[in-house]
């Protein structure tokens, strides 16, 4: 699926998304280890974050009973569904006296169509692969690519 981005810092993330219209979002690997997902959109011209619930074996966006899913890649399918026909919408509250943010998911931005270095590709391909992250200390490669590989999000 293109709009999962992987281990994307959410810096990267604002880059990706500045030229995007309204409605347009990834979805990349936390930055929280308490957390599987982010999601990075654009909502009235700012990009915003938000982390994806998986509790119990269903994602969500926190307290939204209504909307869950089993899977990651059904959630968002739900979620662009909803938002282009507007049958269901997504607030996300801010500071009480700003009120709730709508959020709409229409235009998810395919890592296809942008053109990453060879040194991205390559560690986005060799930590998928990789199902334990406290094994890449254990493959076989230079101690400088080792240290690449740990250093957390810093995808450009």
């Amino acid at each position: 699926y293109g709009w999962y981005w992987g281990p994307l810092s959410s810096e990267a993330a604002e880059k990706v998304l500045s030229s995007e219209p309204d409605g347009s979002f990834i979805v990349r690997d936390s930055s929280d280890d308490h957390y599987i997902f982010s999601l990075s959109f654009k909502l009235n011209n700012c990009v915003r974050h938000v982390r994806i619930e998986q509790d119990q074996g269903t994602f969500s966006f926190g307290s939204y009973a209504k909307f869950k899913s089993q899977t990651i890649t059904e959630f968002i399918e739900k979620a662009v569904e909803h938002s282009r026909s507007g049958r269901y919408l997504f607030f996300l509250h801010r500071r009480p006296e700003h009120g709730p943010m709508r959020v709409q998911l229409t235009n998810p931005v395919s890592r296809f169509k942008h053109v990453q270095s060879l040194q991205h590709m390559c560690r986005f391909v060799i930590l998928k692969a990789v199902i334990r992250k406290d094994l890449i200390q254990t493959l076989p490669l230079p101690r400088r690519l080792l240290d690449y590989l740990n250093y957390k999000h810093c995808y450009s």
